[in-house]
């Protein structure tokens, strides 16, 4: 079975158990399945400015203070002065359709994109965006898989490492569904004859990664693992299985896994178990759900629910953030809470149908601030 798939929208913020140890190089399977875009009219034809400009936050005053909805009708965007720059069309490549974003990392001049796709079947790909011009992003780097979703991603020292699933009963190589790749990467261009290699680890798909120091940890869902992989050949240094685990977040040392089947489980060096936080959540089969750290909290996307707020220290909730509705605009599709991000003091949450909001962290409670005015589902982070 497959993770969910779910659209995001490509912005820059103007504030601004193991199944084996082996590695497995790059080899004329997986080569015949994957396909580089090299031509740059093509590339540049997937960025698209029609939408750009300066984005309204609606306030959905059931949640919010007179006082602050008067502020913000004053300003078109409150205290977040947002800026749309251009929208990033997902990969075609010939019968590969329906590809939508699942995940962004951003670091130094380039945002590296994850696709995926709904269903049983299996696709994705991988752009480089470079966002050193801020008015004028370019995709410089396009890989598309005939074969594989990319789930998340994370780039590091000079090459990409993506996670993802696969149909393992239909390839002679692949050990498992869940996989981790290391692609070279120069000047943000994919090379994909440069020796890329693959791991592979117990679970239906890969679902998130990140990288620390020479360390790469990888988290897959249904009967899954949380993996250690080193990163210079993705040989299998740690990994202890887990029901289902969705998202991982490190902070301060501290590593906190989301799992369906209980809730947050925090894990130290050697991955034992330090701490549970039980949630009395349905998680949903095959959903994104995330989390992340903000000081001493951890927050949750929690579905319908909205995000959940723990402290750390005690595991006690604190708050749940609701999702805001957008006056102006009927919500369009499932309104559940899908991603967490945080930026600075501002936290994101992605609540599919009901689009992008913003809230603010004072602290000891956060406050929901509005919906960012944007088109279609939202489910991922944004570029901060």
């Amino acid at each position: 079975m497959k993770t969910g798939i779910f659209p995001i929208f490509l912005m820059v913020l103007v504030l601004v158990t193991s199944c084996s140890d082996e590695t497995t190089i790059f080899i004329d399977e997986q080569q015949s399945s994957i396909f580089e875009e090299n031509d740059a009219i093509k590339l540049a034809g997937s960025i698209n400015f029609d939408k750009a400009g300066v984005i309204d936050i609606s306030i959905d005053e059931n949640y919010t203070t007179g006082k602050r909805a008067f502020k913000a009708a004053e300003e078109p965007a409150g205290n977040y002065p947002l800026t749309m720059i251009a929208q990033v069309n997902p990969p075609t490549y010939g019968p590969i359709t329906g590809l939508t974003a699942a995940h962004v990392f951003v670091e130094d001049d380039y945002a590296y994109v994850a696709y995926n796709i709904a269903g049983d079947e299996y696709s994705g790909a991988i752009d480089i965006i470079n966002v050193s011009d801020p008015t004028n992003p370019i995709v410089t780097s396009r890989v598309v898989y005939a074969n594989a979703d990319i789930n998340s991603l994370q780039y590091s020292e000079g090459f990409l490492y993506a996670v993802g699933g696969m149909d393992a009963t239909s390839s002679f190589t692949a050990l498992s569904n869940s996989f981790i790749t290391k692609i070279p990467v120069f000047s943000g261009v994919m090379d994909t004859n440069a020796g890329v290699i693959y791991g592979f680890q117990a679970g239906d798909n890969a679902t998130d990664i990140v990288i620390d120091g020479n360390e790469a940890y990888v988290t897959s869902g249904k009967d899954g693992t949380i993996t250690i992989y080193d990163t210079k050949d993705l040989d299998i240094k740690k990994e202890v299985a887990f029901t289902d685990l969705r998202s991982l977040a490190f902070d301060d040392n501290k590593l906190a896994l989301l799992d369906a089947s209980l809730g947050i489980r925090v894990l130290d060096d050697n991955l034992k178990a330090e701490k549970e936080i039980a949630i009395n959540t349905d998680f949903g089969l095959y959903t994104k759900r995330s989390i992340d750290f903000i000081g001493d909290k951890i927050i949750v996307a929690e579905g319908s629910k909205g995000a959940g707020v723990y402290s750390f220290d005690s595991g006690s909730l604190l708050q749940y953030i609701p999702i805001l509705i957008d006056p102006n605009e009927a919500p369009i599709g499932d309104i559940v809470t899908n991603a967490v991000a945080i930026n600075k003091e501002m936290v994101l949450m992605a609540n599919g149908g009901a689009g992008l909001s913003i809230s603010d962290d004072e602290g000891n409670t956060t406050e929901p601030y509005g919906v960012l005015q944007l088109d279609g589902s939202i489910v991922e982070q944004i570029i901060p």
